[in-house]
């Protein structure tokens, strides 16, 4: 069977048309997906008394909306899972495409709860079992 070029670029841009109607079509967008980033909070000088998680999410709330506004704040979603009182550990969630931003937003929380910390992330995982493991153990 013999197809020449011509009618063979025809048939193609059709199917690709169709294909492009059906939702076929793979663009090169990821779709969103959520990432926990565990931290630590360190004190800058003396120790840390108790900060309440309430006081946490205002900070990293804050720090977001004067970073990127309240648009980059709705698209990023940053969301504290989970924080530990007594070691002032903590796991924010994030959609993946934020990583870069979400590093650049906890070295912007400057103070907590009228306490000067300096909050250090240590790990991303992709699951938050693996954070909630990870954040027990550190």
């Amino acid at each position: 069977l013999y197809v020449g070029f011509s009618a063979w670029g025809r048939a193609r841009r059709c199917s690709t048309i169709l294909r492009e109607v059906a939702g076929y079509r793979r663009t090169g967008v990821a779709k969103p997906r959520r990432r926990y980033m565990v931290f630590e909070l360190v004190p800058v000088s003396g120790e840390l008394p108790r900060i309440g998680r309430e006081q946490v999410e205002e900070a990293i709330e804050g720090a977001c909306r004067l970073l990127y506004g309240a648009l980059g704040h709705s698209v990023m979603r940053p969301t504290l899972v989970y924080y530990d009182e007594s070691r002032a550990v903590g796991i924010l969630s994030f959609k993946h495409t934020w990583r870069n931003h979400v590093l650049l937003l906890l070295s912007l929380v400057k103070e907590v709860g009228g306490v000067r910390v300096v909050a250090v992330p240590l790990r991303t995982t992709g699951t938050r079992r693996r954070a909630l493991n990870y954040a027990r153990e550190a």
